[in-house]
C-alpha cells in the first residue's frame, strides 16, 4: 500500500515537473523565441584568407574567431566547430581552447562538419580522392564510419532536431559532359533508409538545412541542371519531401545559396550574390518577407552562415534542453538521453 502510495506521489511529481518545464518555456513565447541568437559565418578577407567571424543576428558586433571556414555551432551555443586544414577544429565562441579532434585519423579532407542535437555524434565530408562520403564520427573525433557508401558525391549533412535522421545534398552524375544535377536525400543516422526526397532528373537542389522544429528543409534549387548557371534560389519543402515552394524572389540572375535557419524557425540566413559581383548574407522570413543584407560588405565575400542554437539550455553537459520546437510538439522532458532523442533534459533530473 505504502509502496503504490509512494509510487503515484511519485509519478505526480513528474507530471507537475514536466508541466513546470512546459510552462517556464512557454512564459512567454515572445521573450524566448525573439531571441534569435548570432550568426556564425566565413569572410573571404586579408589576401584571400578564409577566417570565421561571429555576429549578432542583425549583423553588428563582429568579430573575427579563427582562421577556417564552414563554422557549425555545437548544441550547447558555447562552441563551434569548423574545417581547417583538412580537419574538423573546436574552439570556444569567445576564441579560446582551439582543437583539432581528427588530426591523426587520416590525410582525407573532412569538411561541413554537422553536430548531433545531443551534442555525441558529428556527421562531415570526406574526400579519399575519388569520393564524397558522409561519415559520422563521436564527438571526440573517434570511431568514424561512413554511412553513404556510394559511388556519388554527397554533400553537406544536416541533422534532424530528434538526431535520428541526416539529409545531405548527392550529385547524380557529377562529371557528365552535359549538365550536373543533384538531389536531396535523407536517411538514418546509421546510413539506412535512404530516400530521395526532391526527385528531379533535371534540376539542381543542394544545401539542405533542417529546420528545428522539424517541419521543414530549406535548400538551394535550380530549374537548370547545368553547373552554377543561375538562377539559384533558397526553397522551403515539408520534411517527407512534399510541396517545395520557391521563397525567395527569382530573376533571371538570382544566385544564392546555403540557407541556414533561426533557432526558433521564423527566419533563415543565406548567401546571395550582389550587384558588385560579391557576396553577403541576407536573412529572410520563413513566409518570403523582410528580406535583409545584414553584412553590406565592400569587395569582401562571406559566406556559410549558420545560427547560433536556441537559448534554452539549462546545463552544459551533453544532455539538455535544447529544441523548442520538439517542446511544443508535446514530446517527453523526463527519458534517458540517447541518439535518437528528441529532447535531451539536464543531468540530475
Amino acid at each position: 500500500m505504502r509502496f503504490a502510495l509512494l509510487n503515484g506521489q511519485l509519478s505526480f511529481l513528474k507530471l507537475c515537473l514536466f508541466h513546470l518545464v512546459v510552462s517556464v518555456l512557454a512564459v512567454s513565447t515572445d521573450s524566448v523565441l525573439a531571441v534569435d541568437g548570432r550568426i556564425a559565418f566565413t569572410s573571404y578577407r586579408d589576401n584571400g584568407k578564409s577566417k570565421i567571424y561571429i555576429m549578432d543576428s542583425d549583423g553588428g558586433r563582429r568579430f573575427e574567431l579563427a582562421e577556417g571556414y564552414q563554422p557549425a555551432w555545437l548544441p550547447d551555443g558555447e562552441k563551434i566547430g569548423f574545417h581547417y586544414r583538412n580537419d574538423v577544429w573546436v574552439i570556444n565562441a569567445n576564441g579560446t581552447n582551439r582543437v583539432n579532434i581528427t588530426k591523426g585519423i587520416n590525410s582525407h579532407s573532412k569538411q561541413c562538419p554537422s553536430w548531433s542535437p545531443n551534442g555525441r555524434k558529428i556527421a562531415y565530408v570526406e574526400h579519399d580522392g575519388q569520393d564524397w562520403d558522409i561519415y559520422v564520427m563521436d564527438s571526440d573525433g573517434t570511431d568514424p564510419r561512413n554511412i553513404s557508401r556510394d559511388k556519388r558525391q554527397n554533400w553537406k549533412p544536416s541533422w534532424s532536431p530528434y538526431g535520428n535522421r541526416i539529409s545531405f545534398g548527392t550529385w547524380m552524375n557529377p562529371w557528365g559532359a552535359d549538365r550536373l544535377e543533384s538531389d536531396i536525400f535523407v536517411m538514418n543516422a546509421d546510413g539506412a533508409d535512404l530516400i530521395n526526397l526532391t526527385k528531379n532528373p533535371r534540376a539542381n537542389n543542394s544545401s539542405p538545412s533542417w529546420s528545428p522544429d522539424g517541419k521543414k528543409i530549406a535548400y538551394r534549387a535550380s530549374p537548370k541542371p547545368f553547373l552554377w548557371l543561375p538562377p539559384y534560389n533558397i526553397y522551403l519543402m515539408n520534411a517527407d519531401g512534399t510541396n517545395p515552394t520557391i521563397l525567395t524572389k527569382q530573376d533571371r540572375w538570382t544566385y544564392e545559396w546555403n540557407p541556414a535557419w533561426s533557432p526558433d524557425s521564423r527566419k533563415l540566413a543565406f548567401v546571395k550574390y550582389t550587384l558588385d559581383g560579391y557576396k553577403d548574407i541576407f536573412t529572410i522570413n520563413a513566409d518570403g518577407s523582410g528580406l535583409q543584407n545584414i553584412t553590406q560588405t565592400d569587395k569582401e565575400y562571406e559566406g556559410n552562415p549558420v545560427w547560433s542554437p536556441a537559448p534554452l539550455a539549462v546545463s552544459s553537459s551533453e544532455r539538455m534542453v535544447t529544441r523548442w520546437g520538439a517542446v511544443k510538439q508535446g514530446e517527453k522532458l523526463l527519458h534517458t538521453s540517447n541518439e535518437s532523442d528528441p529532447l535531451p533534459v539536464a543531468s540530475g533530473q
